[in-house]
């Protein structure tokens, strides 16, 4: 149960749009918050988070720029997918409690300490998984295992070319192939990136192209 907690974080802010690359500055579109209330429960499903990693996705960088779909009124917190340990839930939440380690896909607001999202939004890290790994799963996999399992349907023997196979959704893609039986061919620029990918069944490297 939680109980009304006061207080600040830190928080990435976007006050304005603009080039996400810019050193931050007076006049820079993003900066640090020491002082960004701390979010509090909003619903009886709402669960509170300790932030521990957070992913960066080119989908806050077109955030920024003022490009990507979904557009929130500025200034706002900046986020995506992230991981962190349950610090405070609703009463009526029954999924999680305090103590759990958790991940999720949010559309803003978890690059700060905390965040509040619905019970129903947060995925539990399961044993053996560490919360840096699971800070960068929900979208990465989450992407693949739609376009792959749920669009393409795809089937044992089949065979799954992965361009940009170095990259989250790439490095995914290649995983969730060779779990459903997929001959897997993976594609990456150089070969310092072609070690990260271990389940592939045929790498192709592009730096000679």
């Amino acid at each position: 149960m939680d109980s009304p907690q006061t207080g600040t974080m830190r928080a990435l802010i976007c006050r304005k749009l603009g080039d996400p690359t810019a050193p931050i500055s007076e006049t820079s579109p993003i900066f640090v918050s020491s002082h960004h209330p701390v979010p509090q429960l909003t619903s009886p499903t709402s669960v509170r988070i300790r932030i521990k990693a957070v992913s960066v996705n080119y989908g806050t960088s077109l955030q920024i720029m003022g490009k990507y779909q979904e557009k929130p009124p500025l200034p706002f917190v900046l986020g995506s997918d992230f991981s962190g340990v349950v610090e405070a839930v609703g009463k009526g939440v029954t999924r999680v409690k305090v103590g759990d380690r958790v991940c999720a896909i949010t559309g803003q607001d978890s690059y700060a300490e905390k965040v509040v999202v619905d019970e129903k939004e947060l995925f539990v890290v399961p044993p053996g998984c560490d919360l840096i790994a699971a800070g960068g799963l929900p979208v990465a996999f989450g992407t693949s295992h739609l376009g792959l399992v749920h669009r393409a349907g795809i089937c044992r023997g089949q065979v799954l070319l992965v361009l940009g196979a170095a990259g989250g959704v790439g490095l995914s893609a290649v995983q969730i192939g060779k779990v459903c039986g997929a001959i897997v061919i993976a594609v990456a620029r150089t070969g310092r990136y072609m070690d990260s990918i271990g389940e592939a069944t045929n790498f192709i490297n592009r730096t000679f192209w």
